[in-house]
C-alpha cells in the first residue's frame, strides 16, 4: 500500500512538501479547510488575522497545485467572508476557474436576528488545465421538475434555420450549480453526525465525488486528496463507493488526533451505518 493512502494524522502543510518530493499526484483535491470564523478544531487554525489567512491560503494552494494531475481539479469549500480571497489565490497559482457552486440547505438555523439567516455555503472549482478536466455530467443528473417533459420531444431551430429535436435524457436533467442537500441537523442524521463543528453530509460529498472523480467503463478509479480530513467524511464516502465496486484511491490528512480517531472509527463501522 502507498504510504500516502488512507488516513494520515499529521500537518498537511508539511506533508504536502513530502508528497511533492515523492512525485505524488491526485486527480481531485476535495477539501473543507478551516473557515477562519473562530471554530474550535482543537487548535488555533481558525483564528487567523485576515493577512495571515491570505498568506496561508496562497501558500497552501501553490503547494497543492504541484500534486494535481495534468487534468485534475480542486474543489474547495469556503464561507461568505473569505471565499473571494480563496478564489484570488487559485488565480494567483495559475489554476483555471470553472465555477462557484452553492451548497443550499433549508434546515439550518440562525444565531442572529440582525442579518439574514444562512442557507448556503459556496464551494469553488478550479482545474489544472484550461480546456480539459473531469466532470461526469450523466452521473449526477437530477429529476426533471415536471414529468411532462418526458412525454414528447421538443423541436426548435438552430441559428442556421435547420430543425433540431431535443429529447429528454432518461437519467434526468443536468445538475446545476445549486446543490440541494440538508445539513446534519436533527434526529434523522444523529447516526452520521459527529462532534466536528463543520462536518459535511455524506450525501453531498458523495455526489461531488461522483461528479469530479475520473471513471472508466462505469468504475470510479481516480485518486482523491483531502488535506483537511476532519472527521473523515471524504474517506467514508470513497469507501462506500468502493464497496459498490469502484476503485477510488484516497488520502485524508488531519492534524488533530481526536478527529483522526473519529474518522478511523467511522471507517471501521461503515457496515453498521
Amino acid at each position: 500500500m502507498n504510504i500516502y493512502e488512507g488516513i494520515i494524522c499529521g500537518n498537511s502543510d508539511t506533508l504536502i512538501d513530502e508528497m511533492i518530493a515523492a512525485g505524488e499526484k491526485y486527480d481531485l483535491i476535495l477539501t473543507d479547510p478551516p473557515y477562519n470564523i473562530n471554530k474550535d478544531f482543537g487548535n488555533d487554525s481558525d483564528k487567523l488575522t485576515v493577512e495571515e489567512f491570505i498568506e496561508v491560503t496562497n501558500r497552501r494552494i501553490e503547494k497543492l497545485k504541484k500534486v494535481l494531475t495534468p487534468y485534475g481539479s480542486i474543489i474547495w469549500f469556503g464561507i461568505h467572508d473569505y471565499i473571494g480571497y480563496i478564489q484570488i489565490a487559485m488565480y494567483n497559482a495559475g489554476l483555471h476557474y470553472r465555477r462557484i457552486n452553492i451548497w443550499h440547505y433549508e434546515n439550518g438555523f440562525s444565531r442572529s436576528t440582525k442579518e439574514p439567516a444562512t442557507h448556503y455555503e459556496p464551494f469553488i472549482w478550479f482545474s489544472m488545465n484550461p480546456k480539459k478536466w473531469t466532470y461526469n455530467c450523466d452521473e449526477v443528473r437530477v429529476p426533471y421538475k415536471s414529468t411532462k417533459r418526458l412525454k414528447s420531444p421538443v423541436k426548435y431551430k438552430r441559428s442556421d434555420g435547420t430543425e433540431k429535436i431535443w429529447k429528454p435524457n432518461p437519467k434526468g436533467s443536468m445538475r446545476g450549480d445549486i446543490w440541494d442537500f440538508p445539513t446534519l441537523a436533527g434526529k434523522h442524521f444523529e447516526k452520521e453526525k459527529t462532534s466536528h463543528p463543520t462536518q459535511k453530509p455524506e450525501s453531498l460529498i458523495t455526489e461531488i465525488i461522483k461528479a469530479f472523480c475520473p471513471m472508466e467503463n462505469g468504475i470510479y478509479n481516480g485518486r482523491i486528496l483531502d488535506p483537511f480530513h476532519g472527521s473523515g467524511t471524504l474517506g467514508v464516502c470513497c469507501e462506500k463507493l468502493n464497496r459498490q465496486g469502484h476503485d477510488i484511491s484516497w488520502t485524508g490528512v488531519e492534524i488533530e488526533e481526536k478527529w483522526c480517531n473519529i474518522a478511523k472509527d467511522r471507517l471501521d463501522n461503515i457496515e453498521e451505518a
